[in-house]
């Protein structure tokens, strides 16, 4: 896979792993390649498939980075470790069941060209995002929540019209109000 880095591609060697649960980073590979990494105030535990702490890990992730393999795109923050030196990250279960490789348990050519990653993991859709995290609101107990972002209902807004006002939907558009008088 390519991991886009400052307007740079590096070739990374990424492992589909089932039994893993969070994205991971080599800590060796973030240094290799000079990657930005943030610090945690209090360090997370995370832990190897034998259930033990893995020493080095937890303490530092990235921002979101660009992923890519061919045409396929995802934007994913990496938690950094430790790991074996011919890894250089681990994609978890819940990313698999996302991104729905075809072909990758029975030969090499691995391909995400599901219907849903070929409509949602373009290198349109996972362009510039305009937010940033700030981790000083996001870890403040005197932060409140001062709105949200809604998505839109997947359901036909035409439903929650009465059936008795449906007749004047054709006066109701952008249109017949630019019409209207200045008021």
């Amino acid at each position: 896979m390519l991991l886009h880095l400052d307007g740079k591609k590096h070739q990374i060697r990424v492992l589909l792993d089932t039994g893993c649960s969070i994205v991971l980073l080599n800590s060796q590979t973030l240094e290799k390649l000079a990657i930005p990494k943030k610090k945690r105030k209090r360090a997370h535990s995370i832990e190897s498939y034998t259930g033990e702490s893995v020493q080095g890990a937890g303490q530092f992730y990235t921002e979101p980075m660009l992923l890519q393999h061919r045409k396929h795109c995802a934007k994913e923050k990496f938690e950094i470790s430790p790991m074996e030196a011919d890894i250089d990250a681990f994609l978890p279960f819940d990313w698999i069941t996302t991104h729905l490789p075809q072909g990758a348990w029975t030969n090499e050519e691995v391909r995400f060209n599901s219907a849903e990653c070929m409509r949602e993991c373009t290198w349109y859709e996972t362009g510039p995002f305009s937010l940033t995290w700030d981790e000083s609101i996001a870890t403040n107990p005197s932060a409140r929540v001062i709105g949200y972002v809604s998505a839109a209902a997947e359901e036909d807004p035409l439903k929650a019209v009465p059936m008795e006002f449906r007749q004047y939907l054709g006066i109701m558009g952008k249109e017949e109000s630019d019409a209207l008088l200045e008021h």
